[in-house]
């Protein structure tokens, strides 16, 4: 005798959105069969949506009708068996073929006679089109909340939902130490592996649920949290559509691009034990790949650290020497003594920028509108856009593609247009910041420790690359315009350049301070070292010059 099955089903969600549990469907189905006078041989259960095929239930049990194991499934309503096209389709063959002789539910029997399946035909038809409904209302409803900022997913450490509101807000508790990370990563001081240990010494936790949380940062994570641009307000999608976000920001855009040219992006994120100053900063003249550093301990105890590409062409090494830190170090402090302004200098070009403060806002006022003028065009495209494919004059992968790139375009200027504008006194207060540390940078990069003198590398020199043991580097802006400004009647000119540069910056200076709480002198680090800390290389000889290319540290011990 053909074995009679009762499947009860429900959703993933949760037990309070059911018409009925998975338990109240089995006992009234049992009821059922106890009542007609059926024997029930098995009881089949799944917590799967129907809305798309692929339960592993559902489709080994429809598998075991093929083999005409079972001659009747007993379940609550049509819909729990089908509620995608495919699985209707499934059904409705089984029946007609006679592999499956009845489906029976509390309202009424399915056989195959075909008044039976036009009528479960229509019930699995509704079923169906209660999901597409479903389906078009969600998104609907998603793309509203998008629209006034709001993101449809939790939101990533740092932030939290508010169930009253249905907004997101910051969490008070660890929205300060997400921040601290970003301050570690852009101050060049730490790698994300470091700042992944430092966190969790700090005591911070992912947010704590009914079965995951509690636990320290991954390293992994936090290499995709610095690639969020969540955290600089910014919601975007998978399929590439930028919202902009109402919660708080808690980087600038300025800064979230900056984290990113850091890291390199695109890229892997790699484990890293031990800590030297220019990991990951140096690149090989000759084949392009990052200089890997190398440390050698005599048995004296002194240590020599060389930078060197480990790449291998066609099963060669390649062949550009290795840097050795000690001679490279040198001759970057030589080159920083020619970006220092005496202090002179600073006190002059202080008093004399302020002058130029008016001018400067005034500029801020017109980019300001420049950026209201070019929020309004895109819009007026995006409209434009829309119309053009109301009329059936663009194909579909062109106007989606555009409007893409339109949305995240409108994303971006409107966060641009909601930074804060600066006032005057704070621009003379960061540029102040910007001239103290410049009137600092021998001393103290001589006095740094590894930290220190990392963030120094990395606030001054860009595109670094080793060639035949010489250093090639050009300084950074601003720095760039102070080297061979020593004397009084260059002083005007750095004004000049320091407040255009404000123009292409947008008015947003990084910070350049040096906090004395987190160094260690650099003799202290030698002698708590026991050695050499950088190399016994001899100094380098040659020209150099650090807004320019630049030779350093050659001759190798």
């Amino acid at each position: 005798m053909s074995a009679h099955v009762i499947y009860a089903r429900k959703s993933t969600e949760s037990d309070a959105r059911q018409v009925l549990s998975i338990d109240s469907q089995v006992q009234e189905l049992k009821l059922l069969a106890l009542r007609r006078g059926l024997e029930i041989h098995e009881i089949v259960t799944e917590a799967h949506s129907a809305r798309a095929p692929g339960r592993p239930v559902f489709g080994a049990l429809m598998k075991r009708i093929e083999k005409r194991e079972i001659g009747a499934v007993l379940c609550w309503k049509m819909d729990r068996l089908a509620r995608n096209h495919f699985d209707t389709g499934h059904v409705l063959q089984a029946l007609a073929d006679g592999k499956l002789a009845r489906v029976i539910t509390p309202e009424r029997e399915y056989t195959a006679d075909g008044n039976d399946r036009f009528l479960g035909n229509f019930e699995l038809g509704i079923a169906t089109k209660f999901i597409d409904d479903l389906r078009v209302n969600v998104k609907r409803g998603n793309r509203a909340r998008f629209q006034r900022g709001w993101p449809n997913y939790r939101p990533p450490i740092g932030y939290l939902n508010d169930r009253a509101t249905k907004t997101v807000g910051r969490d008070d508790e660890r929205f300060p130490l997400v921040r601290r990370m970003w301050d570690e990563l852009l101050s060049g001081a730490m790698n994300p592996m470091q700042i992944a240990r430092a966190a969790g010494r700090w005591g911070l936790r992912t947010p704590k649920t009914r079965h995951l949380g509690g636990k320290p940062l991954s390293f992994q994570n936090v290499y995709r949290l610095f690639a969020n641009p969540y955290y600089m307000g910014l919601i975007r999608l998978k399929n590439g559509e930028s919202y902009k976000g109402a919660h708080q920001p808690m980087v600038t855009p300025a800064e979230f691009e900056d984290a990113q040219v850091l890291l390199g992006r695109p890229g892997r994120s790699h484990y890293v034990k031990h800590l030297h100053a220019y990991a990951g900063m140096l690149r090989c003249g000759l084949c392009g790949h990052t200089l890997v550093p190398e440390e050698h301990v005599k048995p004296s105890g002194k240590r020599f650290v060389y930078y060197r590409c480990r790449r291998r062409t066609d099963g060669r090494p390649c062949p550009n020497p290795g840097l050795p830190v000690v001679a490279f170090e040198r001759q970057l402090e030589a080159d920083l003594k020619r970006v220092t302004l005496p202090s002179a200098a600073v006190a002059w070009i202080t008093d004399n920028i302020r002058a130029k403060c008016d001018a400067t806002v005034a500029l801020q006022a017109a980019q300001r509108g420049a950026w209201e003028q070019a929020l309004t065009d895109s819009r007026r495209e995006s409209d434009a856009l829309l119309t053009l494919k109301l009329r059936d004059q663009v194909d579909d992968a062109t106007f989606e593609r555009r409007r893409i790139t339109l949305l995240d375009q409108q994303a971006r200027l409107r966060l641009r247009l909601e930074q804060p504008a600066p006032a005057p006194e704070t621009l003379i207060n960061r540029l102040q910041e910007v001239l103290n540390f410049s009137a600092s940078l021998p001393q103290a990069f001589r006095e740094g420790d590894t930290v220190r003198r990392r963030r120094i590398f990395h606030a001054l020199c860009a595109n670094p690359i080793v060639r035949d043991r010489k250093a090639l580097y050009t300084a950074k802006e601003p720095f760039s315009f102070f080297e061979g400004q020593g004397t009084s009647r260059d002083w005007q000119t750095i004004v000049e350049r320091l407040r255009t540069w404000l123009v292409e910056r947008d008015f947003q200076i990084p910070a350049y301070s040096f906090d004395a709480l987190d160094t260690v002198p650099r003799a202290q680090q030698v002698a708590q070292e026991g050695g050499c800390a950088g190399g016994g290389a001899p100094r380098a000889n040659g020209p150099s010059g650090l807004p320019g290319t630049t030779a350093a540290a050659r001759d190798a011990p």
